[in-house]
């Protein structure tokens, strides 16, 4: 490839990425049955037509890329180089491709003397890996702390380097270890002090104050993260990651103490305004955060001066957002304050009922931030990771009176979000509701055991709760998905070894978020048992054993269900052609008692009647529950 033919790759390619963007709108907006249809049939058009054209275009290129030293010219390894980062920069970007553009640079510029284009790579190959560990911890969280503190070890060199690329790049650098990572779990508290030590250093020294006018833009980002360790690191320090671990990271007390003391002093030299702004968000909670902890006020009181200043700033983020949502950080300023509000909400004296009233307010107001933000932001694996934090809140579920308003509140923050991943997890429920719905009527001796029914007449007697458990079961199964929603509806291009490794850790990571809860911990084994093969030999993943769950007969049910209706979707998996219904079960009678349960698949194959129910339901009714559903939900 030469320079010319790569520039028009990467604009051609964000042209696409707009494309799909526009399409994924079209499907909100709101429209009668015959607009809506023809707009989800052009986009899966489009996406099929874009998939064979990226699989053939990847397959033609990736071979040379994939050499020791591909043949491009000086021209096309610099053009390369301008397209990784104009594509680093924008506001819609492909982090899996970009990753790859990173490794390719890698391998070319590593054996050169050229810092500012080997600085680009390693601060690509941070950021993608930083992202990708927002998903899944390890290895991305490791390597994103290593490329990050490879450059900000360069501070120590910063007045011999001339480039104003990497000047910027070591201070993004450090700005990312103490914060991101450390939040993340990658880099401890100490580690995170000492780097802050260092950034002082440079702060302090002559090296910065002689780039303070030619380069301000450096300055002015070293001063504020400078700033922002010192306001957040008691939090960090007392944080624990909720989603993951659920204990709290071990800090020495004597930096524990150091850490207070220092807060302690800022908090008592901060010289606030009598109108808050938006923009001190930040400050506000972490100093009522440290002050809570610390006994200086009340959680009643922490979460009164939040919530007012919440509602008063509210409307103004939302109008500065419609005008430049780069202006302000948006996500942090609503998942900050909904967190800390959450937070002190549990803990405050008031009744029960007002905690509750709040926090329904308060799940209004994420919804409504979903709804305003998504279409307007490339920031989707900040705001998923920060909508898994609420979601899976341990003492935000005190606030719930049944199991189903729990499953209802993950399913309108993380299930409901995206089309493809929703939809899906509603047509495997229409699938088991009508194949439990059959057995259940006309054999259920087969579910015998299950849950302790001891009789068929037991299980026709329970039809009401078996078939609410599978309804919760399905729209529950891919729960773990929610933090890899943009890799899942990755429908224009073939999906990389990164992305499939990714996905195939979501079984693990649904059991992860719904072990937080009684109510929600009987769907574990569901969501990390339903790409297991039935006699537990084959599947992923390979740490848990399908056929000593006591809910081995649902896990089999989803199983089923989820194949079917992947196999039969033509609207949403794009990168084939959809099968019949009567081919896919050909498929189940081929792989039954290895990868399908024998007598589920012996039951469907046997009762005709619903054959004809999976077809129906594969067929047309598929478009009237797309629709029904983007029309309650989306538009």
């Amino acid at each position: 490839m030469n320079s010319e033919q790569i520039r028009k790759f990467f604009a051609d390619y964000q042209v696409v990425l707009k494309r799909v963007e526009q399409l994924e709108a079209a499907m909100r907006i709101k429209s009668d049955w015959d607009t809506w249809c023809a707009a989800l049939r052009e986009r899966a058009e489009f996406f099929r037509t874009e998939y064979a054209h990226m699989n053939a275009l990847m397959r033609s290129v990736m071979p040379e890329f994939a050499k020791e030293e591909p043949a491009l010219d000086d021209d096309a390894w610099k053009q390369l180089q301008i397209s990784m980062m104009d594509f680093y920069r924008a506001d819609t970007h492909d982090l899996a491709i970009l990753m790859e553009l990173a490794k390719i640079l890698q391998k070319h510029y590593g054996h050169s003397n050229n810092l500012a284009a080997m600085t680009d790579v390693d601060l690509t190959l941070a950021y993608t890996n930083l992202e990708f560990s927002r998903i899944l911890r390890e290895p991305y969280g490791t390597r994103a702390r290593d490329y990050y503190r490879k450059i900000s070890v360069l501070s120590r060199n910063f007045g011999a380097i001339k480039e104003h690329s990497v000047h910027q790049a070591i201070v993004i650098s450090y700005a990312n270890l103490v914060m991101s990572c450390c939040v993340l779990g990658t880099v401890t508290m100490e580690e995170a002090f000492g780097m802050w030590e260092e950034m002082k250093e440079l702060q302090a020294s002559d090296a910065l104050a002689a780039t303070r006018e030619s380069e301000p833009d450096v300055g002015r980002l070293l001063d504020i993260f400078t700033e922002r360790f010192r306001t957040d690191a008691y939090a960090l320090a007392k944080s624990f990651d909720r989603t993951m671990e659920a204990h709290t990271r071990f800090v020495p007390p004597e930096l524990m103490s150091r850490i207070e003391q220092i807060t302690a002093e800022y908090y008592e030299k901060l010289d606030k305004p009598e109108e808050s702004t938006a923009d001190m968000f930040q400050i506000i909670t972490s100093q009522c955060d440290f002050d809570c902890e610390t006994g200086r006020r009340t959680a009643d009181e922490c979460w009164k001066e939040i919530h007012t200043f919440f509602r008063k700033t509210k409307p103004k983020v939302k109008q500065f957002g419609e005008v430049d949502v780069r202006k302000i950080d948006v996500i942090s300023y609503y998942m900050t304050c909904l967190d800390a509000l959450i937070s002190f909400l549990v803990e405050t004296t008031m009744p029960m009922e007002d905690k509750k009233h709040y926090f329904r307010e308060y799940q209004q107001d994420i919804r409504d931030f979903i709804a305003d933000y998504d279409t307007r932001t490339g920031h989707s694996n900040t705001l998923n990771n920060a909508l898994e934090e609420l979601a899976f809140f341990p003492n935000a579920y005190a606030l719930f009176d049944t199991a189903e308003e729990k499953i209802d509140y993950i399913f309108r923050l993380v299930v409901a979000r995206h089309c493809t991943a929703f939809l899906h997890s509603l047509m495997v429920s229409a699938f088991a509701e009508a194949i439990l719905s059959a057995i259940i009527d006309k054999e259920p001796a087969l579910m015998m055991g299950y849950h302790g029914v001891t009789s068929p007449e037991d299980v026709q007697a329970h039809r009401a709760e078996i078939l609410q458990f599978a309804h919760d079961a399905a729209l529950l199964h891919d729960v773990g998905k929610n933090s890899m929603l943009e890799i899942i509806e990755t429908q224009h291009r073939p999906l990389t070894d990164e992305e499939f490794g990714i996905i195939r850790s979501h079984p693990n990571r649904g059991g992860q978020y719904l072990s937080i809860d009684e109510d929600l911990a009987r769907y574990v084994d569901i969501a990390r048992g339903h790409h297991k093969f039935y006699n537990g030999k084959g599947g992923y993943p390979n740490d848990f054993d399908n056929t000593a769950s006591p809910e081995r007969f649902m896990i089999d049910i989803i199983t089923v269900c989820d194949c079917l209706d992947a196999a039969t979707d033509q609207y949403g998996r794009n990168y084939h052609q959809a099968k019949t219904t009567d081919e896919v079960l050909a498929e189940f009678k081929r792989d039954a008692g290895v990868r399908y349960n024998p007598d589920i698949v012996r039951f469907i194959l046997q009762d005709s009647a619903l054959r004809d129910t999976l077809r129906e339901i594969s067929g047309s009714r598929r478009l009237t529950i797309y629709y029904d559903t983007y029309k309650h939900y989306f538009m």
